[in-house]
C-alpha cells in the first residue's frame, strides 16, 4: 500500500503538544497534531495524484447529514433507523451508547466551547473546521475534537442502513477508475481501517480534483480539516464496536460492509 504523496510533499508533523493545521503548499498536504496525536495521513488512491482543496471540495451538509445542525447551537441528530436495525453488524446497545452518550457528549462539549465566542457561533461548523488554525488558540483543540466528533458522527449514521447494498452509477464508475475494482477498493479501505493506531476513522474521500482517495484520520479530525470531502467512513474508535467484538476490529469492519448505504455514499460523492 503506497502513500499518495511524493516524499517531498508528505505532511510534516508539528511539535508534540501543539495544534497546527498546515494547509496549502505544492499539494495542499495537511497534518494536525493535538497533544501529540497525529491528525491524518492519506494512505491510498488512484494512480494519478491530485491536490486537496479546490472546486471538488464543495460540501453539502444537508445532503450528507440531513438532521445535523449547521451552526450553533448544535443538537444531536436522531438516528435514521431504530437502534437494533443494524444488528447484522452493530448491536443495539452499542448503537444506543455510541449515539446517546458519545455523540451527545461531543454535541454538548462543542456548544460549551463556542458559547463564549459570539462571532464563531454564527459561522458554519464546516467552515470552522476548515480553518481551525485561524481560531483563537484556546478554542482550537475543543473545536477540532468536539466539532470533528459532532460532524463525523452526524455523517456516519446516514452512511449505514439495514441490508446495505452495492455502489451504482457515477460512484461505482469512479471506484473502478481509481482502484481497479470494488474488491480492490474494499481491500485498501479495510487495510486503512485496521491500520489506524488507537482511535480514529477510515474514509473514502473526494479531493479537489473530484478524485477518490482512501484516508486515515486519528481521534476526531474530520476530512474537512484536511481539504477533503467525505464520501464514506467507518468509525474505528473502540466504543464503536467493543461491546460485541472486544478487540476484534477486523470482524467489526468485515460486518460493517454489510450495512453500508451505498446510495448515501453516491449522494455524498455527487453533491
Amino acid at each position: 500500500m503506497s502513500d499518495v504523496f511524493p516524499s517531498a510533499d508528505r505532511p510534516r508533523l508539528p511539535r508534540r503538544g501543539a495544534l497546527r493545521l498546515m494547509l496549502g503548499g505544492a499539494v495542499g498536504a495537511a497534518a494536525a497534531l493535538v497533544a501529540g496525536c497525529t491528525g491524518a495521513r492519506s494512505v491510498a488512491g488512484g494512480g494519478r495524484r491530485s491536490a486537496p482543496g479546490g472546486p471538488g471540495t464543495t460540501f453539502d451538509l444537508a445532503t450528507a447529514a440531513p438532521q445535523a445542525s449547521a451552526v450553533y447551537p448544535y443538537a444531536l441528530p436522531p438516528l435514521p433507523y431504530a437502534a437494533d436495525a443494524l444488528d447484522a453488524a452493530i448491536d443495539p446497545e452499542t448503537m444506543r451508547v455510541h449515539h446517546g452518550r458519545h455523540h451527545q457528549g461531543y454535541t454538548n462539549n462543542l456548544n460549551a466551547a463556542l458559547e463564549p465566542y459570539p462571532a464563531l457561533r454564527r459561522r458554519p461548523l464546516v467552515d470552522l473546521l476548515r480553518d481551525v488554525s485561524a481560531l483563537p488558540e484556546a478554542v482550537q483543540a475543543p473545536v477540532l475534537n468536539n466539532g470533528g466528533g459532532y460532524l463525523n458522527h452526524a455523517l456516519f449514521w446516514p452512511m449505514m442502513r439495514p441490508g446495505g447494498g452495492m455502489p451504482t452509477g457515477p460512484l461505482r464508475d469512479a471506484i473502478g477508475r481509481e482502484f481497479g475494482s470494488l474488491q480492490a477498493f474494499k481491500a485498501q479501505f479495510t487495510e486503512a481501517a485496521l491500520g489506524v493506531f488507537g482511535s480514529g476513522w477510515a474514509w473514502l474521500v473526494r479531493d479537489g480534483a473530484g478524485r477518490l482517495r482512501v484516508l486515515q484520520t486519528t481521534e476526531q479530525v474530520p476530512p474537512h480539516a484536511l481539504g477533503f470531502v467525505p464520501v464514506l467512513g467507518v468509525d474505528v474508535w473502540e466504543h464503536a464496536y467493543y461491546l460485541r467484538y472486544q478487540n476484534r476490529r477486523a470482524d467489526y469492519v468485515e460486518r460493517w460492509w454489510s450495512v453500508v448505504d451505498w446510495e448515501q455514499a453516491a449522494r455524498n460523492f455527487s453533491a
